[in-house]
């Protein structure tokens, strides 16, 4: 943060744009708290929540608040995941910088999250495809999927919303989601994963100790995402 602005990265700022005027914001994992307190200052939300396991972090979000003057205005909650929210608090969830298993575990931890009352804003920075598999599962649908590049990575931010119907799909086939293939980056995105999938294909084809299945979950991943990248080129 320098000359009393709030900074943001890239990562942080795609996640920011996706939450509605008006909102009361539950911001979970929140570290120094700068997505309430920058949108307490824009004027974009009605309340924040800012929540963390560990004190370290909701020190530094204490901090933050403290330094634009939002004391009052960011109620800092230690705890883990949703524990620390009672539903009736919020109707927008952040939950970002942490893995999809992460993530999944949360929300299978606070049914209520996914009652289709709540927005959800996910990023997940690892295991997109298991999470993308749980809300599928469970009923959590995937309304937009928005892409960012921050230096040589590109992240995603799932826009969810419960309440829909449950679906089983194989992990494979959440490599990626509809969503996310409108999004501009779509294709470097599936560039990257791609390179990502066939080298780990190769060092499983060369491993000593042969794993079938895994070899064959990575085989069905490349095929998907192939067929996307194929799809994206006719388009």
């Amino acid at each position: 943060m320098q000359n009393n602005r709030v900074h943001l990265t890239p990562r942080l700022r795609t996640i920011m744009e996706q939450v509605p005027a008006g909102a009361h914001l539950a911001d979970i994992g929140t570290d120094h708290a700068l997505i309430p307190t920058a949108l307490l200052r824009q004027g974009r939300i009605t309340s924040a929540i800012a929540s963390d396991i560990r004190t370290g972090p909701l020190n530094s979000a204490a901090r933050t608040a403290e330094q634009f003057g939002l004391e009052a205005d960011i109620s800092l909650r230690l705890g883990p995941g949703l524990s620390t929210v009672q539903p009736e608090e919020c109707d927008t969830i952040v939950i970002a910088g942490m893995g999809g298993e992460t993530i999944a575990q949360i929300l299978d931890e606070a049914p209520w999250a996914l009652d289709g009352k709540h927005l959800l804003l996910l990023q997940a920075m690892t295991a997109q495809p298991q999470l993308r598999q749980y809300l599928a599962a469970h009923g959590g649908a995937v309304r937009r999927e928005v892409l960012c590049r921050e230096g040589q990575r590109i992240y995603t931010v799932m826009v969810v919303r419960g309440g829909a119907g449950c679906a089983s799909q194989t992990l494979s086939d959440c490599c990626i989601s509809e969503a996310m293939l409108r999004d501009p980056l779509a294709e470097a995105y599936l560039a990257k994963q791609l390179a990502r999938e066939r080298s780990i294909c190769a060092s499983l084809e060369k491993a000593r100790v042969q794993k079938p299945e895994e070899l064959a979950l990575h085989r069905e991943t490349i095929q998907v995402l192939c067929a996307a990248a194929d799809r994206l080129r006719k388009e």
